[in-house]
């Protein structure tokens, strides 16, 4: 029954895929974040901040590829954890998606609208333009299906790829005017702003979360994943779209670095606010201060120009994420009672393929967030800067379940290592017959390891390092620890009332073999390829060495096996 209902269309070629999730990692942080860090921690702290957040986005997304190119299941984020760690978890992994890519979709419009203070545009049209008119297009856009919106966005991808380039070439370009080749901006080495930190050390650990929230989107391809045309539309994307945004990162930061001061310069308001200009900054982005020092007249404006078209084409695509995240977490759930309604969430339109309200709720729900900038204040500035930070710890968060999940599926295919190769050569990633293949897929999982760690020592220490020379107050602590607490809080609740137990790596192998046919079952008919004949055969076969092996925790009956089935 559930194959004759209507379906997410699998229509995205390999490099839509690509760049898809180019433009939905380059947003504004590139543009604006950077400048942040540079005037906290100075040229050589925000460099070492960039790379520390590279290097953990290439370990997460390391993982995440090596499990979507063989199970590109909807929402693959919270499937991977419900296989190979914990159901409850997953929920929580799923929750926390959605509320990081739905809560985005917003943020970006309020920065969006906020950079168009460059021209001093009147507050009316702010509202009529980017809170009213942007996000209805972005609707229609979304709702159209993802044929259309994956044509835009790959345009989007393209041109934002440019506009890194061509303003890292342009920099440099600046550099050659001036009086000297090079700059001596640079060689302050390890030096830091003493009003937001006491060394350089704690003024490295302030700025990596700030740069962090640049990253966030390398992780995207798991939602594209399901809607590619076939398995080796994957393969590429996911193995290089991390190293690919360090690359580019890294090529615009260095010229920044290099040509624009960071002492006595007015570069962009830490957290939003600096004591006296709550939301009447101009746009203090770093390549449009290096144009205006350099004398351009028309350059400043332009650049300023990329960096709205910048955040609007990620805002359209973070919705694209929230509505699918959503759609996967529904899909599956059974009617009951007055939650039946979420059923529908789980529904796609047979027109366009969308799932229509999984994207309408998706839509409204942080819609109300850009009104409230009509009301300026502390108050309001606080709410929207803890809303931003908490998507990209929550993120953060679902990162590392990412990793805890390939590093018990990497224990569980290393416990019959044996039998795999025999019966399921295509699972086997120490042999040239593995369907998936990463870069540093030799060292895993370490890698892994590496991933996870460094997800959470961003979330858990170097998110406090905005207290650690100044008061504490509730909305640093909000911003810190605001996401873990209440996802925690919302775990603890769920094995109160389930009480499931983890994922057990069982020794017996039908087990094993059930929970990959199983991941196997959920990838679309049009990806399942030859292994599509045997899969419902073989999970029907094998689900009963799972069922009897849970049948300690769990009597099932045949209600629940069909269901299941």
């Amino acid at each position: 029954m559930a194959e004759r209902e209507p379906q997410l269309r699998q229509v995205l070629f390999s490099w839509q895929i690509f760049m898809i999730s180019v433009s939905s990692v380059i947003g504004v942080t590139i543009f604006y974040g950077d400048g942040e860090a540079l005037e906290v921690a100075g040229p050589s702290g925000a460099l070492l901040a960039f790379a520390i957040v590279g290097i953990v986005a290439i370990c997460v997304m390391e993982g995440i590829s090596e499990m979507i190119q063989m199970f590109p299941t909807p929402n693959a984020l919270m499937e991977f954890v419900r296989a190979f760690v914990d159901e409850d978890l997953a929920w929580v992994v799923g929750i926390a998606y959605w509320y990081t890519y739905s809560s985005i979709f917003a943020t970006l419009i309020i920065t969006a609208a906020g950079f168009t203070d460059f021209w001093g545009l009147a507050q009316v049209y702010q509202t009529v333009i980017f809170y009213v008119l942007v996000p209805v297009t972005i609707l229609f856009i979304n709702f159209a299906g993802v044929f259309y919106f994956g044509w835009i966005e790959t345009i989007g991808g393209i041109l934002k790829t440019c506009m890194v380039v061509g303003g890292a070439i342009f920099i440099a370009v600046t550099d050659c005017r001036a009086e000297h080749y090079g700059s001596e901006n640079i060689n302050d080495g390890f030096r830091n702003n003493n009003s937001f930190a006491q060394n350089p050390r704690q003024a490295g650990c302030y700025v990596v979360p700030l740069i962090a929230y640049g990253f966030i989107g390398v992780e995207m391809i798991s939602i594209a994943a399901f809607e590619a045309r076939d398995l080796r539309s994957l393969r590429m994307p996911s193995q290089t779209i991390a190293y690919f945004v360090v690359a580019i990162y890294f090529l615009l930061a260095i010229g920044e670095f290099l040509n624009v001061k960071w002492v006595g310069t007015p570069l962009p308001e830490i957290y939003g606010i600096n004591g006296t200009s709550v939301g009447t900054s101009r746009s203090n982005a770093v390549f449009v201060l290096a144009a205006a020092a350099a004398g351009y007249k028309r350059m400043p404006g332009l650049m300023n120009g990329f960096m709205i078209f910048s955040a609007l084409s990620a805002s359209n695509s973070a919705l694209y994420v929230a509505s699918r995240a959503l759609y996967g977490m529904t899909r599956t759930i059974t009617p009951w009672g007055w939650l039946s309604f979420l059923k529908e969430l789980g529904s796609v339109w047979h027109k366009t393929g969308v799932p229509m309200w999984a994207l309408f709720v998706s839509f409204l729900a942080f819609l109300w967030l850009p009104f409230l900038q009509l009301k300026r204040g502390y108050a309001i500035a606080d709410l929207r800067e803890i809303m931003s930070t908490s998507a990209s710890v929550s993120c953060l968060l679902v990162w590392a379940s990412q990793c805890l999940a390939f590093i018990r599926y990497h224990a569980w295919l290393r416990k019959h290592s044996d039998s795999i190769a025999q019966v399921y050569p295509e699972h086997n990633r120490w042999r040239s017959t593995s369907q998936a293949s990463t870069i540093l897929g030799g060292l895993q999982p370490v890698i892994a390891w590496l991933g996870m760690i460094g997800c959470l020592v961003i979330v858990f220490v170097f998110t406090t390092a905005t207290w650690w020379s100044t008061p504490v107050d509730f909305s640093k602590v909000a911003i810190a620890y605001g996401a873990p607490i209440i996802l925690t809080g919302f775990f603890l609740v769920l094995k109160l009332i389930t009480r499931r137990r983890p994922v057990h790596l069982d020794n017996d192998f039908a087990v094993l073999v059930a929970t990959l046919e199983h991941l196997k079952f959920l990838k679309p008919e049009r990806q399942r390829g030859s292994q599509a004949d045997g899969c419902d055969v073989a999970y029907t076969e094998l689900e009963d060495a799972q069922f009897a092996h849970r049948a300690t925790e769990r009597p099932a009956d045949s209600t629940d096996r069909d269901r299941r089935r």
